[in-house]
């Protein structure tokens, strides 16, 4: 059963969902972490990013790098001007935003329905073909979307380890007020960190759809992982989420593999209802 090709398998499979798992949870604890609000319209994000993938690539046929970036990008975008009219009431207000936002993912939800219809769609495979070595099968396609997923990610690292706005990023999530007194454009830094976070989510609800299916309803699987993932890490904790969605994304591959989905499902929520009551500031979070 726990043969070699099988379990370098799901390490292939844990990469993969790894890689998008962070993704989707970075883009959520981002707006947690610098703004204090609980993005219920995450799903609605990610959502949009696989139809914007769906579009550009599916349908007008564009080059797969241009379209995955470009759509996530377009989103991104589009979302500033939701930050404009509704997001930027809700900073440092969690428990409105829970309100608010729950209900703007509603809107875009079926604003998708009623402008793409309900049907399921698939996105065409980035390349094809397989890569056999030693018993072990790949496809071409799942080592795009990792490629395509781990240089975001190093992009987004290196920006926040290396540039002065990322400092400043990382300054306004340990503390807003001493960022703004040492001279931080904390406004600024608003922006960007959520226009950062739209990008990150749309980009992995894009890689998502087209590794599974997309319609308008997808959202919601995202949004349960990032919720999934920032509380395994840690609220507001950027090394929590990464960590968070690796650990998540190679436990489903593990468990679905050799127990099944439902299993897999099952000890997720177990390990996050167990955590919330004996850590619940996760595993780098601090507790308050």
């Amino acid at each position: 059963m726990f043969t070699l090709p099988i379990l370098i398998q799901v390490l292939i499979n844990g990469l993969s969902l790894s890689a998008i798992y962070v993704l989707v949870a970075l883009g959520f604890t981002l707006l947690f972490g610098i703004m204090k609000v609980v993005n219920f319209a995450h799903g609605g994000f990610a959502m949009l990013g696989g139809y914007a993938l769906y579009y550009l690539y599916g349908v007008y046929d564009l080059p797969y790098p241009v379209a995955i970036l470009g759509g996530a990008l377009l989103v991104a975008l589009g979302a500033m001007i939701l930050e404009r009219l509704v997001f930027r009431w809700f900073y440092h207000k969690m428990f409105q935003s829970m309100i608010a936002l729950l209900g703007l993912n509603m809107a875009i939800v079926y604003g998708a329905v009623m402008l793409f219809e309900v049907n399921e769609k698939s996105i065409p495979t980035a390349a094809r073909g397989i890569l056999q070595v030693a018993g072990m099968v790949v496809p071409y396609d799942r080592l795009v979307i990792m490629g395509v997923a781990l240089v975001v990610l190093a992009a987004f690292w290196f920006f926040v380890t290396h540039t002065r706005h990322g400092l400043a990023m990382r300054a306004a999530s340990q503390d807003v007020e001493i960022a703004a007194s040492q001279g931080v454009n904390t406004v600024f830094i608003y922006k960007l960190a959520f226009f950062i976070a739209v990008f990150m989510t749309a980009l992995a609800g894009g890689l998502y759809a087209q590794t599974y299916a997309l319609s308008p309803f997808m959202g919601e699987r995202p949004l349960m992982v990032a919720f999934i993932v920032v509380i395994l890490g840690g609220m507001g904790s950027i090394p929590g989420a990464a960590l968070g969605g690796v650990l998540l994304g190679f436990a489903e591959s593990f468990l679905s593999t050799f127990y099944g989905a439902s299993v897999s499902a099952f000890l997720s929520f177990g390990v996050v209802i167990a955590l919330l009551i004996f850590r619940p500031w996760g595993l780098l979070g601090k507790p308050e």
